[in-house]
This record gives C-alpha cells, structure tokens and sequence, in this order.
C-alpha cells in the first residue's frame, strides 16, 4: 500500500521581506540564544547566524541579507536551510498568520517580587536561625526517621500525615519556581511527571535561557530555599508544641513528621541524573546545553564500541564541546547513581513494601472489622499509589515513542 505524499510548503520568495515573530536575543559569547518569549520557543545560533536574523527581522530580503553575510563573513549561506530553521522554530509568521504581540508583563510578576525582596529575605534568615536554635536547645526536634511514626492509632492517619500532608509543600516549593521565573517576566507551566521511579511535579521554565546564567540561579534555587524555609517553619511550630499532649500533642508530632520528609526531599535534588534542581544549577554553571541526554549518547557510544556495531553509534559531531567534555565523566556518575536507585529498589523500597503490607495484613486478621478493613484498605492504596502511577506514566511514554517511531515510518513501496 502505498502512502500519499504530504504537500510540499512553496519555497520561500527570497527577494521579499520575511515577516517574523518578535523575538529576543541573549548574546552569550560563542552562542546567541533567540526566541519568541510569547511561546517559549528558543535556538541556539553562532553569533553570525544571529546577526543574519537580525538583519532578515530589519526588514532586508533573504537574498540580499545572503549577500552581505558573504561580504561580512566570506563564506556562502543556504538561506533556503536557514529559513527552514526558522519555521521549525516557529520564528517565521506563516501564511495567513498574525504576527505575535510583543509579550507585557506577566501574571503574579508583582507577587514575585515581593516574595524574593530583601524584606522577605531577612524573615527567611530569621525563621531558619530560629528553628536552628530550638534544636540546638531541644535535640529531640532534629529531623530522624522515628518521627515519621507520628501515631500507631491508624494507618491511615499515619499514610495521610506523611503523603497528603506532603502536597502543599510540594506546590509551595514549583510555586516558587515559578515565581522567581515570573519576577523576571517569564512564563511557567506545571506538570506529572517521573524520574525513574519516583512521580514528580515539575515546574517548566523555558524562557530562563533567555536571561543571563547569573539571573538564572534563583529561579533553579527558589524550591529549595522555599523547602529550607518550611522546615524552619515546621520545627518552630513543633517546638511551640513540644511536651504537649492530647490533640496539641498529636499536631506537633504531625509538624516534625511532614519536617523530616521535607528534609529527605532535600536530600533527593542531590539526585543529579534524576534532573533534579541541581542538576539544573550544575549545567549553568558548567556551561552545559543538554548534558544528560549528552551522557546518555556517550554511554551508548560506549556500549556499541564494546559489542562493535558502529552503525548503531550517535553521530559524536552533533554535540557541543562542552557538553561533550562533562559527559565523559559525568555519563558513570549516572550510571552508578541509576544502579544506586536501582539497589535501594530491591533492598528497601521491595522490603519495605512487603513489610507494611504485612503489618496491615496482621492488622486485619487480629481483629476484623468494617473500620479496620477500611483503614488497612485505604492505606494500601496511599502506601503504593506513587509506583503504580509512576509505572502508569512509564508505560504511557513507551507507546507515546512507539507510535512515534511508526508514524515517522518510511512507506512501503508499491507492489
């Protein structure tokens, strides 16, 4: 069977205007970012590309921005190619097409602001040096593991206290990303995703390579210090109710229980390959476009060399330099750090499990009842609902890829 060829776009008339989207340049030495901040839309171009684009956006027709860049520069240009990039990138305003308004400043921008202003940052310091004294004076407020056995009433309260009390912490936490991005007048957006095994929400913020890297480190920051600043929060209010029983008893015990996970979460954004905050940090820092997808074509490289099939090695000439040097190295951080998580699954996360499954089993069979079938059930479904939408999303990228990888087929030919 045979497929009908799409219709061809009509070339481009290179001896009139192009009609191009606002857009916004970040000159970065050996690179220049440009984009469309209204979409979030962004390329890297060799600073001569960038000039080329600037001259097509004054107005000067393709043919002849061609040939001052061949005065300028001495060497051709294929503007048929380098307009094509354009369209990928949705710089050009296609026929019948508006061109974008230049972007005015962005919800929340006002709140942002207000939220990372030296004000603001001096009650953050003051919070922090507060809890650090009341654990200093009070060592039973340290974070430890034992605090998250709040209760032993219920299971449920127990899974409640540590999942659900975790969700307005969470948002707090891609609410400040999201608002240092919105300080600087960017766009944000939140979604599910997952790393690995874990379910994660994840705040994007495309247009921070619009800005320069040393604006950039708040935004990336912002979670964490939002996360320092609740633990504070939370172990002050514990101190507040500490030595106190019955109800008031129960809350302070629930503060320090949401504090230590907090706390772990923290320590999760050490997780680099799992794209976590600091890897974010780490690559501006370094210099780095894309380092992980980088790492991972170099490890593949690695492992077709071993099994010698070249014609199954990534073209090394697509990658940046600097990309390049960090992922010699950084490719067996993360595969040790991937085999690390992968030991922790079977060591713990398996036998933990198995564990609490167990103890909800034994529950019920000592003493059966309408309640205690509802709590034990209600905690299963707390206790694995994370794996289960993590291996959900899993499964729903692999046919996402599948039927990418069918679509973008060659035809079979005509019999």
């Amino acid at each position: 069977m045979t497929t009908p060829a799409s219709p061809q776009a009509s070339p481009p008339d290179l001896d009139q205007p192009l009609r191009l989207h606002p857009l916004t340049y970040l000159d970065e030495g050996e690179e220049v970012t440009v984009g469309r901040a209204d979409i979030d839309s962004y390329g890297l171009f060799p600073p001569d590309g960038a000039a080329l684009l600037r001259r097509l956006e004054g107005g000067e027709p393709p043919r002849a921005a061609a040939a001052w860049y061949t005065e300028q520069y001495g060497e051709q240009v294929d503007m048929a190619e380098f307009i094509e990039v354009l369209a990928e990138l949705e710089l050009l305003a296609k026929d019948g097409e508006k061109v974008a308004q230049p972007t005015g400043p962005v919800r929340w921008q006002r709140l942002g602001r207000a939220v990372f202003s030296p004000a603001a940052w001096v009650v953050y310091g003051l919070l922090v040096a507060g809890a650090v004294a009341a654990v200093i004076r009070t060592p039973a407020l340290m974070p430890r593991y034992q605090n998250v056995f709040f209760t032993h009433s219920s299971l449920v309260a127990l899974m409640l206290g540590i999942v659900l009390g975790q969700v307005p912490w969470i948002l707090m936490h891609e609410a400040a990303h999201a608002l240092a991005g919105r300080r600087l007048g960017l766009n944000s957006s939140l979604s599910i995703k997952r790393r690995f095994y874990y379910v994660v929400f994840e705040t994007a913020l495309d247009g921070l390579v619009s800005v320069p890297r040393r604006r950039r480190y708040l935004p990336m920051l912002a979670g964490l210090v939002v996360d320092v600043v609740v633990t504070s929060g939370l172990t002050l209010g514990a101190a507040a109710l500490h030595d106190a029983s019955g109800t008031a008893g129960l809350i302070g015990r629930l503060l320090l229980c949401m504090a230590f996970v907090v706390v772990m979460r923290i320590a999760w954004q050490f997780y680099f390959f799992l794209r976590t905050d600091l890897y974010f940090l780490a690559i501006t820092v370094l210099g780095c476009n894309d380092l992980q997808a980088t790492a991972r074509q170099v490890m593949r490289n690695r492992v077709m060399r071993v099994l010698r099939r070249p014609g199954s090695m990534v073209d090394e000439s697509t990658w940046r330099e600097r990309d390049h040097q960090i992922a010699r190295w950084y490719s067996w951080l993360m595969v040790a750090g991937y085999g690390f998580l992968t030991l922790i699954l079977f060591t713990v996360a398996f036998p933990s499990g198995i564990r609490v499954t167990e103890m909800a089993i034994h529950k019920l069979t000592h003493d059966f009842s309408a309640l205690n079938a509802a709590d034990v059930f209600t905690f299963l479904v707390l206790n694995f609902f994370e794996p289960v939408i993590a291996l959900y999303l899993a499964i729903r990228a692999w046919r996402s890829r599948d039927r990418t990888k069918r679509a973008t087929a060659p035809a079979a030919p005509a019999a």
